[in-house]
């Protein structure tokens, strides 16, 4: 079940597109500056912030790997909520949780996620960024907002090896005046969903403790990957 969810998030087709989108939009973007970190009142220039800190990050010939490691898990922690997403990757069974396990869970889920994500990211050397970029292109098309404190930020991403365009959506949450991603849609297919499904499996078979007890079995094999 948990092991399905593992083996789709870093498939090379999937975890690919997401990076690659990543990299095509710093082809778009006239900043090569590392770019603030300050609140974002804008859903779209909070996307753009994430993607021109990450190349920055990316492109730094001079950075040991293990300062990378540091430098990407401070921005996704300054850029994604990590709250939002545990919840709604628990769906209905949030609500059954008690408050102990609620604050387990979320930075549980948070180092699970960066980990998952930065064992791919750490293939990619600075050579194959600069390969990405110049194989795509991205068109941020435009943003909605549901309410005050929600917003979705539209792209289409043209990849060279890929015949049809990719349309990656960036679903956002405001907390204190400040936009971050809680999701991505990759042609309609969304990252949190993914973990859901198979999350509630899990929690309808073996509850809570066998679900924290899966994460924490491979976010220790990751841990040991990104360690090597």
């Amino acid at each position: 079940m948990i092991r399905n969810i593992f083996r789709t998030i870093r498939s090379a087709t999937f975890l690919s597109i997401a990076i690659a989108a990543l990299l095509a939009s710093f082809a778009s973007s006239p900043s090569r500056t590392l770019a603030s970190q300050e609140p974002q009142t804008d859903p779209m220039a909070s996307v753009k912030s994430v993607i021109d800190q990450a190349i920055v990050v990316f492109k730094d010939k001079q950075i040991a790997p293990a300062d990378r490691e540091l430098k990407l898990r401070a921005l996704a922690e300054n850029r994604m909520d990590f709250a939002e997403m545990a919840r709604s990757a628990i769906g209905y069974h949030w609500k059954d949780f008690t408050p102990e396990q609620k604050a387990e869970f979320v930075p549980l889920f948070t180092a699970f996620i960066e980990d998952a994500y930065l064992s791919r990211i750490e293939t990619y050397s600075v050579e194959k960024v600069d390969q990405q970029i110049q194989q795509s292109q991205i068109q941020f098309n435009r943003e909605t907002t549901d309410g005050p404190d929600y917003a979705t930020v539209f792209s289409t991403v043209v990849l060279k090896d890929r015949n049809n365009p990719i349309q990656v959506n960036y679903l956002m949450r405001r907390h204190d005046n400040d936009w971050k991603i809680y999701d991505i849609t990759l042609d309609a297919i969304s990252v949190i969903a993914n973990y859901r499904n198979q999350f509630n499996r899990v929690l309808n078979n073996g509850g809570y403790d066998k679900l924290t007890s899966i994460l924490r079995e491979k976010q220790q094999a990751l841990g040991a990957s990104l360690a090597k």
